[in-house]
């Protein structure tokens, strides 16, 4: 049965860098309301791919396609207003801010903060900012992160600071969610509850973009599973059929 590519999908998308072809004419699709993961060894061109899709990274060839829309010259902040946002392997949070201030200040639609917002009138403002208090409660009690609203992000543990991360790319309010290695520093514990965060994020409605090197967790949450070797796609499938395959077994899992 043919896979429906009208939500998103790459065609022949290249880059290299200087003599290192870092993504060599790669295409695939990720089906609307699934959870895709992409995996490979260390230095296969996950980041890098992901880099190019959201805009971080200009293309040397190919497409992507979100939606119906080519997003070959869209700025990462216009990729996010599409309806497209992603997380970092490096985090990048304001450690210096509470846990509530992180994900408050990822809400779109402040209008407080235009120029022309100064002009409305203060019940309209007081309105909206409930609403984004509202929403920054929703997230922060999905990700069990209430009880730390409070606390600087800089005093958390690194499993916690994922967690933040995750509810800043929710903060977007983004239908197709680009998680970039957030399983990597966590406890079997915070793993578990990661993999119920984002399946339960699939049955809201969500689609999935997963990195991550925890090949359990992956093979027990997806949907569809793409392997990446040193810049191209080596095999896509269901989990089983990755695990049966034996090229998969023989280049990423070293056997």
């Amino acid at each position: 049965m043919d896979r429906d590519q009208s939500f998103f999908r790459v065609d022949g998308l290249s880059k290299a860098f200087g003599g290192l072809l870092a993504v060599g004419d790669v295409s695939f699709l990720v089906e609307k309301g699934s959870l895709t993961s992409l995996i490979g060894p260390n230095g296969a061109g996950k980041t890098t791919l992901f880099d190019l899709i959201s805009g971080f990274l200009p293309a040397d060839e190919g497409r992507i396609v979100f939606k119906g829309r080519d997003l070959a010259q869209q700025k990462p902040h216009d990729i996010v207003s599409l309806g497209m946002a992603r997380t970092f392997q490096h985090l990048g949070l304001f450690t210096q801010l509470s846990v509530w201030d992180n994900v408050f200040l990822g809400l779109p639609g402040k209008r407080r903060e235009r120029l022309w917002g100064v002009f409305l009138p203060r019940l309209i403002l007081r309105r909206e900012e409930r609403a984004l208090e509202e929403r920054t409660r929703e997230i922060l009690d999905y990700l069990g992160l209430t009880e730390k609203a409070g606390e600087r992000v800089a005093n958390l543990s690194w499993g916690d600071q994922k967690l933040v991360s995750i509810g800043r790319l929710l903060a977007t309010d983004g239908e197709f969610l680009l998680l970039d290695e957030p399983a990597s520093g966590l406890s079997d514990e915070q793993i578990e509850h990661l993999k119920s965060l984002l399946r339960g994020l699939v049955s809201r409605g969500k689609t999935i973009l997963l990195v991550d090197h925890n090949m359990e967790a992956v093979m027990d949450i997806s949907d569809w599973v793409i392997v990446l070797n040193f810049g191209k796609i080596i095999a896509e499938g269901k989990p089983a059929e990755i695990l049966a395959n034996e090229e998969v077994v023989r280049i990423y899992l070293g056997v």
